[in-house]
């Protein structure tokens, strides 16, 4: 058959036809694709583009059983969630991977690290499981706007057996520092959960390509030494820009590299920088 754009989450493949194909082409492909993808249970097409504040794909049954549960595992990681509530891209695994090993040689013993953005949770279970590794002490907090990713997030840090080492803190990245104060008195907090201090030693921004920089917020929860990890898009010179405008602390050198296109002559750019 004809190659067609896909993604593959897992158990579900997720294909997307031109606008003008037909219904039962479109039928008669997936359960084609179905027959020589043993691994694949259902096919679903992509009907619209990813969009809003989460960042929600639309999608829609083609084949196989039909669910829009996702089970899926990367860099020894499992993940469970529902296709259609939460953003997800399987194409970034190597890009968690690389911040992992980062992040792993930064941290030092008993680090208070801080993932925005964090969706279902990939960041944060695939640093954890690198770091418990490395055998050093550390916690890491992860902050999540979209409710049903956070629900699907709870889930996957227990799968992973990683409760003890995360602690999920839901809503707004604009409002972290009122989030955090309000988790520290709550009863709900741990000896583990519960934060000395609001400032942490890494801060991850892996941010959705909104024109709001979000960085605003991360300084406030930085110190002399805290390391960020940022996602810019467009251009290199667009995206150090961005952030010289953005940042009115101290910084050190500036490391910046591609971490994936988003379109023509546009790139997802990974920069580190540590606040002095």
């Amino acid at each position: 058959m004809k190659k067609i754009p896909q993604d593959i989450v897992g158990n579900i493949a997720i294909l997307k036809f031109p606008k003008t194909t037909l219904w039962i082409i479109k039928k008669l492909k997936a359960r084609k694709f179905l027959k020589t993808h043993k691994h694949i249970t259902t096919v679903l097409e992509k009907t619209g583009k990813i969009s809003g504040e989460l960042r929600i794909p639309t999608t829609k049954h083609l084949a196989g059983e039909k669910t829009y549960i996702a089970t899926y595992k990367e860099n020894n990681c499992i993940f469970k969630f529902d296709i259609n509530k939460s953003y997800f891209s399987p194409r970034l695994s190597n890009e968690r991977k690389v911040i992992a090993e980062e992040v792993t040689k930064l941290a030092k013993p008993n680090s208070n690290i801080l993932v925005m953005f964090a969706g279902i949770g990939p960041y944060p279970i695939t640093i954890a499981k690198k770091l418990k590794q490395s055998k050093k002490q550390f916690h890491i907090y992860s902050n999540e706007l979209n409710k049903e990713a956070n629900y699907s997030a709870k889930e996957n840090v227990v799968l992973n057996k990683l409760d003890k080492h995360i602690t999920l803190i839901p809503g707004d990245a604009n409002k972290l520092s009122k989030l955090i104060t309000k988790l520290n008195k709550s009863k709900l907090q741990t000896p583990n959960s519960k934060l000395q201090t609001d400032k942490f030693d890494i801060i991850l921004m892996p941010r959705p390509n909104l024109s709001n920089t979000f960085l605003k917020s991360a300084l406030k929860l930085s110190k002399s030494g805290t390391t960020i990890f940022y996602h810019g898009f467009g251009t290199k010179q667009e995206v150090l820009e961005e952030i010289k405008k953005n940042t009115k602390k101290k910084i050190g050198k500036i490391k910046i590299r591609k971490a994936g296109d988003i379109g023509p002559y546009s790139f997802r750019w990974q920069v580190q920088f540590k606040i002095k």
